[in-house]
């Protein structure tokens, strides 16, 4: 079986790249994205991801509130978990209401647990 190639949208290239080379250790393939707007560029050259992390705040977004929206507008139907270092209170203050969320700071472990939900369950709201 090929391997699962997952999506990193995080705008802080150090936490985006310790995230892609977890995933890379674990035989995942990993693409980093520093924005939503380079996320939307790739996936008009065909980039189609089988699962997609996004950091909660980050560049090229309307908003926390309508992230995972943008993103599935992008890449439709792919499972999505949004990683955040905002507490519960102020995302639900924020409108944010997606149910995929890896609190900041995670432990590796997390990382990959967080991968196989998606990659087992598919899309999540």
């Amino acid at each position: 079986m090929a391997a699962k190639l997952i999506l990193i949208i995080e705008d802080d290239a150090h936490i985006g790249g310790l995230v892609s080379e977890v995933l890379r250790e674990a035989g995942y393939l990993s693409v980093l994205s520093p924005s939503v707007d380079a996320a939307r560029a790739q996936a008009a050259e065909g980039l189609r991801p089988d699962a997609i992390i996004s950091d909660l705040v980050v560049d090229g977004a309307e908003g926390p509130a309508t992230l995972a929206r943008e993103i599935d507008d992008i890449f439709t139907g792919v499972p999505l978990t949004l990683m955040t270092g905002v507490p519960p209170k102020r995302r639900a203050h924020l409108g944010v209401t997606h149910d995929r969320i890896l609190e900041k700071p995670f432990e590796l472990e997390g990382l990959l647990q967080a991968v196989l939900s998606m990659l087992s369950q598919g899309a999540a709201k």
